[in-house]
């Protein structure tokens, strides 16, 4: 297929061509081919035997995507929740997800702009504007990209300016719901003839929160976001080329607040119920009772969502005749902080601070052959390097337990002397992480139909754990006792409560050698102290890469079949637990995930209509995940599990003012081997579950989106169109439990959300004025969810957004 080795000059988007309705015959316009650089070159959607979607700018506008959280609308099997908003999106693709809300875990998702790496997952929604294109790639990334990947890899293009191109920009301002204001706006120009250009862009977006606060404070889930970006383009001579970009960009609001759902039953406990309908949490509180709505809140801590964002990125194009030699530079400075309010109640229960400063650079060299001939190669090197230091303060039962809970459960009577004044975890990990990698991918066109691709990828890992203390102080900050390093009892808990229950002492009857452990009860820390576990460092190295054929059927039909490898590099649990650990137990084994698939991309009806398919299985081994138990939360692997699957998009151009797109996804998931512990035996700790069989999270069955761009008015002064989107995920759950002792709430039952959009284009391209709705029908549905019963007696949840609408207006010159 030697049509996949094609460099355009330009990047191409979607647009209708004009054309004639003649009787009943519908003549509609081609639909333009869309370029994208998945593959490091340039090449057409239909020409790359690779499951990706590609959105231009154009795209994006209609279907009024404003952040990270808005791209799975329109892509088959991704999934986007936002545990902390806007600027924290945790990505699923096919199943493949991550449920660790922890700022030292990287995504399996590999999240890319203008190809550099991001690693910290709070810098994923920074960049977001002045977007030239965007490209989801579904499956394991193993050769070509900068971090090796299980799940996928999102591309976010920035404009770059053109040398020779004329003095040109715009200016988009918006106002909306919510008190939301927004300006974005470009200037671009040719600085020096033949040699620079310049482009500078500038975004701002602010609204008063869509959660009020009962309370009385300002309303929560803001957004008051920043962004800059200077690009420079300068032809250093007829061969070279450099490409200079820097971001700066950030977000000062208040944090989202999570909705309550209390679990612990006194319902037959005899305990006076008024105004709890049954159901409290381990402070008494019953959200309930208290007659919110959905988007209302009763939280007694307001505090800020912070985050700054610098990003520097270089690439050097050295372009010969039958081969380009290309160099791409990075640096990101990433800052994070948020004081949230977990237990999302007027009580103190859980309140958490969480902080992070992330420094990391990385370097790719690569050669990419143009032959023209039945070989092509790219091949290179890469070095990566990320520095994190985090610092999070958890404060715990601020407010007395309530005695109700003992009622309904006896098992956490003990516990209650130790939360009466438990204080706060105060915790400091640093870690640094540092990735090299060599790789090459052949492709072979044995004929003009037939083509083969070979990619293979060494990458070395060493990540090292520089520094770990976990320390327990007062409520004022006064020092109480040092855990890590310091908890000498062998006892991985905050506290060792008396054997009072009756599961504990039939363990001591049985077991003799557990009396002596029983009776060193009492917080575990030792002296207060500031210094650091043991300097810990895991080596890893891998193989990774594809195997890759496709056949033409025709000159608009391709078929193709893949297998492929790829991997996420260990982690170092970010969570809290209470002991030095070893390396075997203090970090998360790499992840595996082999994916075997066939799909199929046409073209028909003279290209007015585009069909893109595939069928594919995942084998997952040892996925990294984030599980709660008590107070203490572990990074965890998940022996194996697999993924059957399907998805489709088809784009028709039905006339000369109607296009459609419809996507359609389905996932079978399970897991094939997975053990965790049991959080309903609070008093035994070896006690698990076995959860084989049990669905992926973030996987539902079916997911589907459908959109219609038509255009109602043409004039000679302009047009008039309107995009209507739709958008349905199938049952799905959060924690890998499913329905499993009380877990059967973590979870977000089949929705709809639907979106509209109506805009004035004039015929000259000079302005667009728009009318927008988002969640038209304003369904409540959950993002995200957590399952904190067992140490704090309630469901933690975070509510997608409600209805919106607004209005823009762009100015292009």
């Amino acid at each position: 297929m030697l049509s996949s080795f094609r460099k355009p000059a330009t990047i191409l988007a979607i647009y209708l061509s004009p054309c004639i309705i003649n009787d009943y015959a519908l003549a509609a316009g081609e639909l333009e081919e869309v370029v994208v650089t998945a593959q490091r070159r340039a090449q057409s959607t239909q020409d790359i035997p690779v499951a990706v979607t590609g959105l231009t700018s154009n795209q994006l506008e209609k279907f009024g995507f404003e952040n990270a959280n808005d791209i799975s609308a329109q892509v088959p099997n991704m999934q986007v929740s936002g545990p902390y908003g806007d600027v924290q999106p945790i990505f699923s693709i096919r199943g493949v997800s991550m449920s660790d809300y922890s700022s030292n875990q990287a995504s399996p998702i590999g999240v890319y702009v203008d190809e550099a790496y991001l690693a910290p997952v709070y810098s994923h929604g920074a960049n977001f504007f002045d977007i030239e294109r965007l490209e989801v790639l579904r499956g394991p990334q193993g050769t070509l990209y900068g971090k090796n990947t299980t799940g996928g890899a999102i591309n976010i293009i920035t404009r770059t300016p053109q040398i020779g191109d004329k003095l040109n920009g715009y200016l988009k301002l918006g106002a909306g719901s919510y008190g939301a204001t927004s300006a974005e706006a470009a200037i671009e120009d040719t600085v020096i003839d033949d040699k620079l250009a310049a482009r500078f862009a500038a975004s701002f977006k602010k609204d008063e929160g869509y959660v009020e606060n009962r309370l009385g404070s300002a309303n929560l889930a803001q957004t008051d976001f920043q962004g800059a970006r200077l690009a420079l383009n300068y032809a250093l001579s007829d061969a070279w080329t450099a490409v200079f970009k820097y971001t700066r960009s950030g977000n000062d609001a208040l944090t989202t607040t999570s909705r309550n759902e209390p679990r612990i039953d006194i319902r037959d406990t005899g305990a006076p119920q008024d105004g709890t309908n049954g159901f409290i949490d381990n402070n008494g509180y019953s959200r309930p009772g208290r007659n919110l709505d959905f988007h209302e809140t009763e939280s007694n801590q307001v505090g800020p969502l912070i985050t700054d964002t610098d990003l520097v990125g270089l690439t050097l194009t050295y372009n010969a005749e039958t081969y380009s030699i290309i160099s791409v530079s990075s640096f990101l400075d990433a800052d994070y902080y948020q004081d949230a309010n977990t237990d999302g109640s007027p009580e103190g229960l859980l309140e958490i601070v969480w902080s992070s400063d992330t420094v990391s650079y990385s370097q790719d060299f690569r050669f990419v052959s143009e032959f023209g001939g039945r070989f092509n190669l790219i091949a290179g090197l890469y070095y990566g390097f990320e520095d994190l230091d985090m610092h999070n303060v958890y404060e715990i039962y601020d407010t007395l337990p309530d005695a109700r809970v003992v009622l309904a459960n006896p098992d956490t009577a003990p516990l209650g002397p130790f939360l009466v004044d438990f204080g706060k975890v105060d915790q400091k990990l640093s870690t640094e992480k540092e990735s090299s990698a060599i790789y090459a991918q052949m492709r072979f066109d044995f004929s003009e139909r037939l083509g083969f691709d070979f990619g293979l990828r060494y990458t070395k890992d060493v990540n090292t754990l520089t520094h770990l203390n976990i320390s327990r102080i007062g409520y004022d900050d006064s020092p109480r006792g040092t855990y890590v390093p310091g908890n000498q009892t062998g006892v991985d808990n905050a506290f060792n409560p008396p054997p009072l229950t009756a599961t504990e002492l039939q363990q001591i009857l049985s077991d003799p050698t557990k009396l002596q452990q029983a009776q060193s009860t009492g917080y575990t820390h030792g002296p207060y102290n500031q210094d650091s576990a043991p300097k810990l460092e895991a080596d890893e190295k891998e193989w990774t890469g594809k195997l890759g054929v496709d056949y033409k059927l025709s000159e608009d039909t391709m078929i193709y079949g893949s297998l492929s490898r790829g991997y996420r590099s260990g982690s170092f649990n970010g969570g809290v637990y209470y002991e030095v650990r070893p390396l075997a137990t203090a970090y998360a084994r790499p992840e595996f995930l082999d994916a075997y698939e066939v799909g199929i991309k046409s073209e028909l009806l003279d290209n007015r209509v585009r069909l893109n398919a595939a069928i594919f299985k995942y084998e997952y081994t040892d996925q990294q995940f984030i599980n709660v138990v008590g107070i203490s939360n572990f990074l965890e692997n998940a022996g194996g599990s697999e993924i059957l699957g399907f998805e489709a998009e088809l784009w028709a151009s039905v006339t000369d003012k109607l296009v459609l797109q419809f996507a359609l996804g389905y996932l079978d998931t399970e897991y094939t081997e997975l053990t965790l512990a049991n959080t309903q035996t609070i008093a035994d700790a070896n006690d698990t579950v076995d959860l084989s069989g049990n669905e992926l999270i973030s996987a539902p069955k079916y997911n589907l989106s459908f959109s219609f761009d038509y255009d109602l008015l043409v004039t000679d002064y302009g047009y008039l169109s309107v995009n209507g989107n739709a958008n349905y995920q199938d049952d799905q759950w959060y924690s890998a439990y499913n329905d499993d002792i009380g877990y059967e709430f973590t979870s977000q039952e089949a929705y709809w959300l639907y979106n509209a959009r109506i805009s004035w284009h004039a015929s000259n391209d000079a302005y667009t004025v728009s009318l927008w709705g988002k969640n038209l029908a304003n369904k409540e549905y959950d993002s995200y969810a957590i399952n904190l019963q067992s140490g704090f007696g309630y469901d933690y949840y975070l509510p997608g957004e409600p209805i919106r609408y607004g209005a823009d207006f762009t100015y292009r010159f």
